[in-house]
């Protein structure tokens, strides 16, 4: 009990002497009433808290607020947020490749590891925008020549630095 007293003691004057120096650094004006009116409710608390404690310790505050319980699900959806992740990237990549590179990206396919933290494969069909060079028509035996591939080296560069993708796992037809 006498161990009770005297660190209730103890917070009363720590408390006492915290106010006075408040109320001392505060220059004279219309806030200071104010601040008043705060450390005196302080005070107030600081003296009847341990009072209040030791009358009645059984208040709980789920008896005296009897508040309805929301049930959350602890398991995130996440197929939807792989979804929108997979979607976002797809579509931040095809703008970027054919803003730089002037080509229209008509299929795009991404693969994740099983953690969504790294990409394994990605997967292009790229037409070239603008005019397309139309074949030669050639009658008869003549032999047709093999149509010409186009370079893709730089859109897999590209990747490969932004996304950290290796070339080799990057499949652009």
């Amino acid at each position: 009990m006498i161990a009770f007293l005297k660190s209730w003691c103890e917070g009363i004057i720590v408390a006492v002497i915290l106010s006075l120096m408040i109320e001392t650094i505060l220059p004279e004006g219309n806030n200071k009433k104010y601040v008043k009116v705060v450390i005196g409710i302080y005070l107030i608390f600081t003296i009847l808290n341990p009072l209040l404690g030791k009358l009645n310790p059984e208040i709980e505050f789920k008896s005296n607020f009897d508040l309805p319980s929301i049930e959350t699900s602890a398991k995130p959806n996440t197929q939807n947020i792989q979804e929108l992740y997979t979607n976002g990237i797809k579509e931040t990549l095809k703008n970027k490749i054919e803003e730089e590179f002037q080509v229209k990206v008509e299929k795009l396919a991404i693969s994740y590891d099983e953690t969504y933290e790294n990409i394994e494969n990605i997967s292009l069909t790229i037409q070239p925008s603008g005019v397309s060079e139309v074949e030669k028509v050639v009658i008869g035996n003549e032999t047709q020549p093999e149509p010409t591939k186009q370079n893709y080296e730089p859109i897999k560069q590209y990747i490969s630095e932004n996304y950290e993708v290796d070339k080799s796992k990057i499949t652009i037809q």
